[in-house]
C-alpha cells in the first residue's frame, strides 16, 4: 500500500514537472515540481547545471533529486540574486563561475514569485574529471 501511495506522488510530480516546462515564470519549471512553496520553506535540489543565463540570473540544470524524492528528474530552472552564496573547495565563489556540468546540491526558497538559491554548494567540479 505503501508503494503505491510512493507511486502515485512520483507520477503526480513528474507530470507536474512536464507541465511546468513550456515556461519559465513565476517560480520556473521547478514549480512544477516543488509546488509553490511559502516565502519561510526552504527546499533541497540536487542537479547537473546546463546552463547559466547571466542577464536573467538564473541555472538551467537537470535536477536528479528535491527533498527526499530520489530520481525525480527534470529540467529546472532556480535563480540567484546578490545574497546567493555558492560554495566548493572551502571557498566561496560567484553563482556566474559556476559551468556546465558542475553538479551542485542548492538550498532556497519562494522570494517574490521565484525559487531563489540561498546556498549553491558545487559537489562535482566538472573540470575536475
Amino acid at each position: 500500500m505503501r508503494q503505491k501511495y510512493l507511486l502515485l506522488a512520483v507520477m503526480t510530480l513528474l507530470l507536474a514537472g512536464c507541465g511546468a516546462l513550456g515556461g519559465l515564470g513565476g517560480l520556473g519549471a521547478l514549480g512544477g515540481i516543488l509546488g509553490s512553496p511559502g516565502s519561510d520553506t526552504s527546499s533541497d535540489i540536487r542537479g547537473t547545471v546546463d546552463r547559466i543565463d547571466t542577464n536573467a540570473q538564473r541555472i538551467d540544470l537537470d535536477v536528479q533529486y528535491v527533498n527526499n524524492l530520489r530520481d525525480a528528474r527534470s529540467d529546472s530552472s532556480i535563480y540567484y540574486d546578490s545574497q546567493t552564496r555558492v560554495e566548493y573547495d572551502g571557498k566561496t565563489h560567484r553563482p556566474e563561475d559556476l559551468e556546465r556540468g558542475d553538479e551542485i546540491s542548492v538550498r532556497g526558497a519562494n522570494r517574490s514569485g521565484r525559487y531563489v538559491a540561498e546556498t549553491v554548494t558545487v559537489t562535482r567540479n566538472a573540470r575536475r574529471d
